[in-house]
């Protein structure tokens, strides 16, 4: 469990510091504390730093949000954004599904990871979290367009991959992923035989903007 795993390290770490046994102690003590007001005052300053991309900053933030309390969940879950922003892939991978353990019900944990996945060249994974994200949220035009283009990088073509972009054609109202959607499908439905005609790439994904924090 997450909270055993950091006793122990901060349990480690302070006795090597101090070399004292109440001193260790004490940071046992911190690392199971659950003090949730704090978690959450913290990460809603980390959160106005991540819209600006001040990414460092808030790095330092969600760090003490879940020392704070390590079961605050969008905390993970923001932390898990600034790595991902930074290219920090493992971080940001171990800090969704850390995310995902304490908000099972939240989607954007699955559709984060997802994008990690993808972007590390896992597709089968990828496409299993953006599905369970658009299962659990089917009009969100950002968790169909990532299972879409998850799909059609895999060479999908089926009745599913169909209706995500149907729905992004009528739904979506980023004009690149509806431009996007229509493309796909014309190649999907030309009869066989028909002459390929240039049809625009798979948009630029730019990184998630930060999900509306849970409390």
């Amino acid at each position: 469990m997450r909270t055993s795993i950091c006793a122990v390290a901060l349990f480690v770490i302070a006795a090597a510091s101090a070399g004292c046994h109440s001193n260790s102690a004490a940071a046992g003590d911190r690392a199971i504390r659950h003090d949730t007001a704090k978690a959450r005052a913290l990460n809603d300053q980390a959160f106005a730093l991540l819209t600006r991309e001040n990414y460092d900053s808030a790095a330092k933030l969600l760090k003490q949000a879940a020392d704070a309390d390590v079961m605050f969940g969008p905390a993970h879950n923001n932390l898990g954004l600034v790595y991902y922003h930074q290219n920090r892939l493992y971080e940001a991978a171990w800090e969704f599904q850390n995310a995902i353990r304490l908000m099972p019900y939240q989607p954007e944990p699955r559709n984060n990871l997802g994008l990690v996945l993808e972007r590390a060249g896992k597709m089968e994974p990828a496409t299993e979290n953006y599905a369970k994200a658009v299962q659990m949220e089917p009009d969100n035009p950002e968790f169909i367009g990532n299972l879409a283009r998850a799909k059609v990088r895999r060479g999908d073509t089926d009745e599913q991959t169909k209706k995500l972009l149907e729905q992004l054609v009528m739904k979506d109202p980023r004009p690149e992923w509806n431009n996007w959607a229509r493309a796909k499908l014309f190649i999907i439905d030309r009869p066989s035989g028909q002459p390929h005609g240039a049809t625009p790439a798979a948009p630029n994904v730019s990184p998630p903007t930060p999900p509306p924090i849970t409390r």
